[in-house]
């Protein structure tokens, strides 16, 4: 049986382009990709050669059904794993196909639009209980008032970067 290594990582949600160069970097490391949890943060790895391996994340709002994963078995792609909607990808380096999964703007930057949505649905909704939170604890615990704040912003932060990423796929097509 072969052990696992354990590599714990954070990214950004707009961030999939880093972590795709950062599991390449680990495939020609020796060290591939076999699966991901904890949001995102511990990625698990098996010894072996070396390699130049692409590979690519998408995300899916909705379940992924068996089109869509024959889609990439048909064009070369290994499915790898999933986790809340992320799917990774892989693919031997070269091999006449092509490095990316979508050649089309439209279908790169689905998943941004995507995850922009699921940032501002939330946070539009929580709006109206996040001042009242905020009106009610001003005085007494600024604390919880700081994390609320914080947590807003963050938020905002995030969909901020999406839709700066958002906009330099838009800015590749023109």
């Amino acid at each position: 049986m072969t052990k696992l290594v354990r590599k714990i990582r954070w990214f950004w949600d707009d961030a999939d382009h880093a972590i795709e160069r950062w599991l390449e970097q680990m495939a020609r490391e020796g060290l591939h990709f076999k699966r991901v949890n904890c949001m995102r943060t511990a990625f698990y790895f098996e010894r072996g050669e070396p390699a130049e391996v692409n590979y690519r994340i998408d995300f899916r709002l909705t379940r992924v059904d068996p089109h869509y994963l024959q889609l990439f078995k048909d064009a070369g792609w290994e499915h790898v794993d999933q986790l809340l909607g992320w799917q990774f990808w892989r693919a031997p380096a070269g091999m006449g196909q092509s490095a990316e999964i979508f050649t089309d703007v439209e279908s790169m930057s689905r998943k941004y639009k995507y995850l922009i949505w699921l940032f501002v649905v939330p946070m539009v909704l929580q709006l109206p209980f996040t001042v009242m939170r905020i009106h009610d604890r001003w005085g007494k615990t600024p604390g919880a008032v700081a994390v609320i704040i914080g947590v807003q912003l963050l938020s905002a932060y995030c969909i901020v970067r999406l839709i700066k990423r958002l906009r330099s796929l838009k800015m590749r097509e023109a």
